[in-house]
């Protein structure tokens, strides 16, 4: 594990790596008074999912906030694996928000594919008597000696209608420690990202520490990124999607990660931190 002293004032920031093969978001955090905080949980793989149980009963098993950016498997899938596959299921969530769109409508859109995982993520949460609270731009979520600022929420998921609806409907959270602030993007894409650039005031986008959006490829534009300035680049990319990788050698894939990581080199940023290498800590 790699541990950064990022000045964060107290508490940490956990970003955790897939333990699978495929791409996946988590991250835990520690307030500075002792309360844990959930962002995603993973993909829905035993891998991913026994990671994230045992770090989580390392802790206790408690789980004081729980947050969701969006509805995508590999966002909430390690969670729905837990769900599913330990019939002695002993987390203990005291509050969990987000802002997903009415299941049904996950059959009209990117081919139906998160349907079924959005229906049985529902059914869960019913089954073990969790009710989420939904979330709202512009609120403040107090945890502790943490606030989490909402700067968007899912509620305009009916605007896009391009193939990229579910990412580009996803929270951003900036997320205040005492110090520092963490800037959490989601997946959020192209169009989501421009609406956000409309809709919120450039200084409060800015942000040092920045968790890239839709794991550091084909997500927000350089534009975007302009405006928050990051220095220090959050990448839930595992190996092959940090060097763009297919088996054929860096840049063989399709995907934009190497274009990204150029941008961030052009603007400075001093540290880049992927899944590839392994575990981050951020004190």
């Amino acid at each position: 594990m790699h541990i950064i002293d990022v000045n964060l004032g107290g508490g940490f920031l956990l970003q955790y790596a897939n333990r699978g093969q495929s791409q996946m978001m988590g991250y835990l955090i520690e307030t500075p008074d002792g309360k844990t905080i959930m962002i995603d949980s993973g993909n829905y793989c035993e891998e991913d999912a026994c990671c994230l149980y045992e770090l989580l009963k390392n802790r206790g098993g408690n789980i004081d906030l729980w947050l969701f950016t969006h509805a995508h498997i590999d966002h909430f899938g390690a969670l729905l694996w837990l769900f599913e596959n330990k019939p002695d299921f002993d987390l203990k969530i005291a509050d969990m928000r987000f802002d997903f769109p009415p299941v049904e409508w996950f059959k009209t859109v990117e081919q139906g594919w998160y349907y079924d995982s959005n229906r049985d993520f529902a059914a869960a949460l019913e089954k073990h008597k969790i009710t989420p609270k939904t979330i709202t731009a512009g609120e403040n979520i107090k945890c502790g000696e943490i606030s989490i600022e909402v700067l968007k929420d899912a509620r305009d998921y009916e605007n896009y209608v391009k193939g990229n609806e579910i990412n580009d409907s996803s929270a951003v959270f900036k997320v205040h420690f005492p110090n520092r602030d963490v800037l959490f993007l989601g997946d959020l894409g192209w169009d989501g990202g421009a609406d956000l650039l409309k809709e919120i005031p450039n200084e409060k986008l800015r942000c040092g520490i920045v968790q890239m959006a839709h794991h550091g490829q084909n997500g927000v534009d350089r534009a975007f990124y302009e405006v928050v300035q990051p220095e220090i680049c959050l990448y839930c990319a595992p190996d092959w999607l940090w060097d763009c990788d297919t088996g054929g050698g860096k840049g063989s894939g399709p995907w934009k990660t190497l274009e990204v990581r150029r941008w961030m080199e052009e603007l400075g940023v001093s540290m880049s931190c992927p899944h590839a290498y392994g575990d981050y800590k951020f004190i």
